[in-house]
């Protein structure tokens, strides 16, 4: 190699190698201050992408997991207040036998009632007091509010109008009105209920009508000059169909998965149910069990039982109890079901849980491979740059020294 002093050639290579030391000892103490091996995307662009899309993964895991202990609160929420109906429709089942006793006065059958009554409040109560984060999960009571008017175009000035149209607790669905001369039917998929219309209502005069089925009940109003039968009822609602969808809340979706909804075993569904007596229970047995207690019934009703001046009969209280036993023992068994379910959810999410626990550390551990700083091998690195360091920065002060032996030949 010729002797110059323009170009410092073994300068220029220190310095190189000086720049390249000093670099990777950034990158090392970078990765090393940070815990991360990749902190920008020119660290390695692949591993980027593929840790990220990791990332979500795991983010969807940890919610979906969030999701599942949500959905097993909720279920043992309903699952307690289960219980306590429970508790009650057993003390109901008790106190019908008791008031089948001929032993009894009317007074103390009376005082039975009282208590019964009492209890079936406590049941409303609790169906309808039972909310998990707002939403009703065992008493749901929605009023329809765009209850229609249907009124009869083919005589004059006669029409009927509904007033009020309530919905309670029935699981959600289009309900279709189609009406005919004398009664109106009730159709929610292959259900169909029809009730019979008082023809003949004088006009300012209501008509009730109960769909006990669906735990729907509206009143027609009866409208039009003359109390004729073509301002009936039947008459003036004829042929017209009314379709009103149901608000209630029929079944919440819980994601427990990271996959969408659409995946199989990635969704679970909690039904509610309502465990209201009387009118708004999802249950047959429930809705005639406060009915029977509370009145309704032409036949039996131990409220007006008990408040009639003329004391009932023996064979009249024995036959109502006897009812109301009945009613209790399958209204307990529809409960005892329904909590079944409840707990079979409960068990079923008990073991999503822990999979998904073990899903989300599973990637955390095989992103980290791939992101995370690897500290016994960075702190060699960094070991190894810092005497890269130090010898270039030795090389360099060496190299800018050479071209001082070409003075020699110029003295």
């Amino acid at each position: 190699m010729p002797a110059v002093i323009n170009t410092n050639l073994a300068s220029l290579f220190a310095q190189s190698s000086l720049n390249s030391a000093q670099s990777g000892l950034s990158t090392s103490v970078q990765r090393l201050s940070s815990g991360l091996r990749i902190n920008s995307a020119k660290d390695d662009a692949s591993g980027l992408a593929i840790g990220q899309q990791m990332a979500g993964h795991i983010k969807a895991l940890d919610q979906a997991n969030v999701n599942a202990q949500q959905a097993i609160n909720l279920a043992q929420t309903a699952d307690t207040s289960m219980s306590t109906v429970q508790d009650i429709l057993l003390r109901m089942q008790q106190l019908a036998v008791t008031g089948a006793n001929g032993s009894l006065s009317n007074s103390q059958r009376s005082a039975i009632v009282t208590e019964l009554s009492n209890l079936n409040t406590q049941i409303v109560a609790t169906a309808t007091g039972t909310t998990y984060n707002g939403l009703s999960i065992l008493g749901s009571n929605n009023t329809i509010s765009n209850a229609s008017t249907l009124q009869n175009g083919t005589a004059a000035g006669a029409s009927a109008s509904v007033t009020g149209l309530t919905l309670n607790g029935t699981a959600a669905g289009t309900y279709t009105f189609a009406t005919a001369a004398g009664s109106i039917s009730l159709t929610n998929g292959t259900i169909t209920q029809t009730v019979a219309l008082t023809d003949a209502k004088t006009v300012g005069t209501s008509q009730a009508v109960n769909f006990s089925s669906f735990g729907i009940s509206f009143t027609i109003q009866a409208a039009g000059p003359t109390a004729s039968a073509a301002t009936s009822e039947g008459a003036a609602i004829a042929g017209k169909v009314v379709t009103v969808t149901a608000g209630t809340l029929a079944s919440l979706s819980f994601q427990v998965g990271a996959a969408p909804t659409t995946a199989a075993g990635d969704s679970i569904q909690i039904s509610a149910y309502n465990i209201t007596s009387g009118t708004g229970g999802t249950s047959t047995a429930m809705r005639n069990l406060g009915t029977l207690i509370t009145g309704g019934s032409t036949t039996l009703e131990l409220t007006g039982m008990s408040a009639n001046g003329s004391s009932p009969t023996d064979a009249q209280w024995t036959t109502a109890f006897n009812a109301l036993q009945g009613y209790s023992a399958t209204a307990l068994a529809d409960v005892s079901a329904q909590r079944a379910i409840m707990g079979a959810k409960m068990n079923q999410l008990g073991y999503i849980t822990p999979n998904l626990e073990a899903q989300s550390a599973n990637e955390k551990a095989a992103r980290s491979t791939i992101v995370d700083t690897n500290y016994s091998a960075e702190t060699a690195s960094l070991t190894k740059g810092q005497i890269l360091q130090q010898a270039a920065t030795a090389m360099l002060a060496q190299a800018n020294q050479m071209p001082n032996v070409i003075l020699s030949l110029l003295k």
